[in-house]
């Protein structure tokens, strides 16, 4: 049986993101963190990934073309 982890990221009083939709004051350490050993070895154990619009255009959407290995059993 498959194991879920759910987690999120929110600031002390309750905000995912600023007034103008501005997430990158919960993740100052990213930028230095997106490269290293423990994070590719999470990238490799994740099996999906579920988010909103917002939170994937956050991102860089275009890094996974041809990058993507859909193992979806369903109408995806």
């Amino acid at each position: 049986m498959a194991k879920v982890i759910v987690g999120m990221t929110i600031s002390l009083d309750g905000f995912v993101a600023d007034q103008n939709g501005n997430a990158g004051r919960l993740y100052p350490d990213l930028a230095a963190l997106r490269y290293t050993a423990y994070m590719k070895d999470a990238i490799e154990q994740t099996g999906a990934v579920l988010m909103g619009r917002r939170t994937f255009e956050m991102g860089d959407p275009d890094s996974y073309v041809g990058n993507y290995h859909s193992k979806c059993r369903f109408s995806c």
